[in-house]
């Protein structure tokens, strides 16, 4: 595998399972990833349940039984569940579920019956903190910087320019491929922003952030950011 992928591909999978299972011991277990773009299974449901907002479940196919976990879906008892393994983890534990997967595989859609229940999109920060984040506070403008609206209206002309920014943290995750990642919100937009830095922070911080703007970041295996701010400098101006 070249470096390139193998970059691409532990990025991913360590966003995909911060995803799937929240407060799991991803480092323990990346070095037991493999990647397989063809491998392709099918067979009758044994066993399925939800779990953290996504659906695991157990096949019989012909060569024994599988795990997988994926976005939520209904499945009945008879249905026939077919998936593309191409993440799989190997004697993975979940705490959230107090269970050990010999092997389990991380999947962005599953085919019931013979029809594909659609793509998910994939969130490394969904369901890490338990906390909602507070009601926006009150701030100024970044001075000589933009709001996040007009970060979002003017993306093309600012992408590859440093923006600077200044806005509440609404999501948090710390140390994924030697990054922090942020979002942050302001008054100017329902919309945010994500963010990858070397700082830290908390959730409902006010930061000001500057970073250089790239559009549709692709982590590869159909991960994408349409817009990010990129190895940010975040000084913390009000502490939460």
């Amino acid at each position: 595998m070249h470096v390139k992928q193998l970059i691409s591909l532990t990025l991913f999978t360590t966003l995909v399972a911060t995803s799937y299972l929240s407060n799991e011991s991803i480092a323990a277990n990346a070095e037991k990833t493999t990647l397989n773009p063809s491998a392709v299974f099918s067979g009758k449901l044994i066993k399925t349940f939800n779990s953290g907002g996504y659906t695991y479940v157990h096949i019989a196919t012909d060569n024994g039984s599988v795990w997988a976990a994926g976005p939520v879906t209904k499945i009945e008892k008879e249905d026939k569940v077919s998936f593309t393994g191409k993440i799989a983890m190997s004697d993975f534990y979940s705490k959230s579920l107090n269970r050990k997967f010999d092997t389990i595989y991380f999947v962005d859609a599953y085919i019931i019956n013979d029809i594909n229940t659609g793509v998910m999109t994939i969130d490394p920060h969904k369901n890490i903190n338990k906390k909602q984040a507070a009601a926006l506070k009150s701030f100024a403008k970044a001075e000589n910087g933009q709001n996040i609206a007009e970060i979002l209206k003017n993306k093309d002309t600012l992408a590859g320019k440093i923006v600077k920014v200044r806005g509440q943290v609404s999501k948090y995750t710390a140390q994924v491929m030697g990054k922090n990642w942020i979002h942050i919100r302001d008054n100017s937009s329902n919309q945010d922003i994500s963010i990858t830095t070397d700082a830290s922070t908390k959730l409902d911080d006010i930061v000001l952030v500057e970073g250089l703007l790239v559009l549709n970041k692709d982590y590869g295996y159909g991960y994408v950011y349409e817009i990010l701010v990129e190895n940010a400098k975040v000084n913390v101006e009000q502490a939460k």
